[in-house]
């Protein structure tokens, strides 16, 4: 399908995969158009929380069968921009659980690169295996992986995934007794401090004793837990299966109030965002009722929540460093161009708009070897960072 024609992700409700329970509290309901490598989407979003247990996730959530769909419409990410990630966090914690003769497997991340190259040390094989069943690829079947994995990873995976207990359940069998499972996903009680929520295809949102309460019941120890994960506002859980020396089980706590809090601070932080938007929208008006020149950088949802009342001109142009987002923004009758294109026009820039903020070091530093010009005070607008700088995605 062309992507001027927008597929609608049905939805269906969801039961809570921490206890099972359906008693669930409806928080924040939303809808993102997302474009993928073929189609654009429109993704339902239905934050939920468990009054039961307190398990915040997606609920109704997007149908099974589409979703699969969609994570299958392209999940390659762009090899010509600086990593989302840590290299160095993740090593941090590997090198606790290295096994030099053994077997190490990582779901859900893309094409072996260089984390792979650095980590090889620490193990005999590693392998790679894809969360999408849809994508054509090499990647090997974990389900052929009986109980032969010393150590399988997957980071910032498991918020993705609707049926959490199968797949932790596929992890379970491809390791050996005493083989260890490391987790990396966001952090829900630090979601008052940024904007996770608004991430469309995030259907799980965990606290440490949601995904301990989860894995336990598939058999899973909780061995190790670190706030320093490979990404920001995310926390890394290490459990064994079968391991000697189990940790006794403590007891639950229903945490339904706690996630409210979470939530209620989550929705806070993006009605400030919106503020924000709000008065940079009028800030662009002015300056292209003025006849100033604008760059807008990044194609994504921060960038389309900016420029829904606004009205382009040729005084305003999008860049994006990744090629394939040429058609992106094709809905709304907008290009996008590639910043190595557009050097005239960064020099002639009143404004700067960066909308993906976890690269504003490095499109800066880009704009300055290639240009000359730097770009700061008012001039400069970075959008998804608190009032200290912090990146809020």
């Amino acid at each position: 399908m062309p992507k001027n024609k927008i597929i609608h992700l049905q939805t269906e409700m969801r039961l809570c995969n921490c206890c099972g329970g359906s008693d669930l509290e409806l928080m924040w309901s939303n809808k993102s158009i997302i474009v993928k490598s073929s189609s654009t989407w429109e993704f339902p979003v239905n934050v939920s929380i468990c009054r039961n247990c307190g398990f915040c996730f997606s609920s109704p959530s997007p149908n099974s069968d589409d979703l699969m769909k969609y994570y299958g419409d392209g999940n390659t990410s762009y090899k010509e921009i600086s990593l989302p990630y840590s290299i160095e966090e993740r090593l941090r914690i590997l090198d606790k659980y290295k096994v030099p003769d053994g077997i190490f497997v990582e779901i859900g991340g893309d094409a072996p690169g260089e984390f792979h190259r650095r980590c090889s040390k620490y193990f005999n094989q590693l392998h790679s295996i894809e969360a999408t069943k849809d994508l054509k690829n090499k990647s090997i079947d974990i389900n052929t992986l009986n109980e032969s994995v010393d150590v399988i990873s997957h980071y910032d995976v498991l918020e993705h995934v609707l049926d959490i207990k199968q797949f932790l359940l596929n992890c379970f069998s491809a390791l050996k007794r005493g083989g260890v499972m490391i987790c990396e996903v966001p952090n829900l009680k630090l979601y008052p401090d940024n904007l996770l929520l608004q991430e469309p295809d995030h259907v799980n949102h965990f606290t440490i004793s949601s995904l301990n309460l989860i894995a336990e019941k598939i058999g899973f120890s909780l061995i190790d837990t670190d706030n320093n994960a490979s990404r920001p506002h995310g926390f890394v859980a290490i459990f064994k299966k079968e391991g000697v020396d189990i940790p006794c089980k403590k007891e639950y706590k229903n945490e339904f109030i706690e996630a409210r809090k979470y939530i209620a601070g989550a929705l806070k932080q993006i009605h400030n965002n919106d503020i924000h938007l709000t008065n940079l929208r009028k800030k662009m008006n002015q300056l292209t009722k003025d006849g100033k020149k604008i760059i807008l950088w990044g194609v994504t949802d921060l960038l389309r929540s900016l420029i829904k009342d606004y009205k382009f001109s040729d005084k305003a142009i999008v860049v994006d460093s990744d090629p394939r987002r040429k058609d992106d923004l094709i809905l709304d009758g907008i290009g996008v161009s590639q910043p190595i294109k557009c050097v005239e026009n960064f020099l002639q820039a009143d404004l700067l708009v960066i909308c993906a903020p976890r690269y504003a070091s490095d499109i800066l530093t880009w704009i300055e070897s290639n240009t000359g010009k730097i770009f700061k005070d008012a001039s400069l607008s970075i959008i998804g960072v608190n009032s200290h700088g912090k990146t809020l995605r």
